[in-house]
C-alpha cells in the first residue's frame, strides 16, 4: 500500500513541477497566470526532452519524507530515480523499481488511480483549475511570481489547493506546494532543469536483468 501511494505521490508532484475557490479572482487574476504559465509551457515544449533533479518532501498524519531524484520526461514517456526506487514508463506501461526489496511492480499507467503523466508538468493548468495570483519576489536577478491553483470542480478533485513558485526570467516553476482534501502536503523542490537532454534509446524501457533475482509483480 506505501509503495503505490509514494508511487501516485511522486508521480503526481513531478507532472505538478511543472494547483477551494475563494471567489474573488478576477478576470485580470485569471489572465495574467495563465500568462505567466505559457510562457512555462511554450519554453519546455518546444524541446525534444526534459531533465531535472529535485527534492520531495512528504508530509502528513501518518509519516513524513524527504526524498532526493530526476526525472526525465520525452512526450508521453518518463522516467525518474531517487535513493529508494526508480520508475519508468513507456507511455502505457509503468514500471516501478524497489531497490531494498528487490522488486518491481509493473502496472497499466490507466490503472494507477488519479495519476498524471509527468509529461503533462506544464501544461496540466491548461483546463480544470481557477488562479489567483498572490505576488512576486526577486532571486538574485530572476522574477519568481507566486500562483495559487484551485480546482474548478472541488467536489471531484483530489486536490485542495497549489501553490506554484514560476521564474518567469528562466521560465521555469523552481518549486510547488501541493495540499490534498486528505491532509497531505506534497513540496517538490526544482534544483536544476536542463534542455534536449542525451538520452538512452532504452531509457523509457525498463529491463529486467539490470538486477539479478528480481521479484516481478504484473499487475496488468
Amino acid at each position: 500500500m506505501k509503495t503505490k501511494f509514494l508511487n501516485y505521490i511522486l508521480i503526481t508532484a513531478i507532472t505538478f513541477l511543472s494547483l477551494i475557490s475563494s471567489g474573488q479572482e478576477t478576470i485580470n487574476d485569471q489572465q495574467k497566470c495563465k500568462e505567466i504559465l505559457q510562457l512555462v509551457s511554450n519554453s519546455i515544449q518546444k524541446n525534444n526532452a526534459s531533465k531535472f533533479s529535485f527534492k520531495l518532501e512528504i508530509n502528513s498524519e501518518d509519516f513524513n519524507e524527504v526524498q532526493n531524484g530526476y526525472a526525465l520526461i520525452k512526450q508521453d514517456q518518463f522516467y525518474y530515480k531517487t535513493e529508494e526506487r526508480e520508475v519508468t514508463s513507456d507511455g502505457k506501461n509503468v514500471w516501478t523499481y524497489i531497490f531494498e526489496d528487490n522488486e518491481c511492480y509493473i502496472d497499466l499507467i490507466t490503472d494507477l488511480d488519479n495519476t498524471i503523466n509527468p509529461s503533462e508538468i506544464f501544461t496540466i493548468w491548461q483546463s480544470g483549475f481557477k488562479f489567483k495570483y498572490i505576488s512576486n519576489k526577486k532571486l538574485g536577478n530572476d522574477l519568481v511570481h507566486i500562483i495559487n491553483m484551485y480546482p474548478e470542480n472541488p467536489k471531484e478533485s483530489k486536490y485542495h489547493t497549489l501553490i506554484m513558485e514560476v521564474n518567469e526570467s528562466k521560465k521555469t516553476i523552481n518549486q510547488a506546494s501541493i495540499k490534498t482534501k486528505d491532509g497531505v502536503t506534497i513540496k517538490i523542490y526544482v534544483n536544476s532543469l536542463i534542455n534536449n537532454p542525451e538520452i538512452k534509446s532504452d531509457q523509457f524501457i525498463w529491463i529486467s536483468n539490470k538486477s539479478s533475482d528480481v521479484d516481478v509483480i504484473d499487475n496488468r
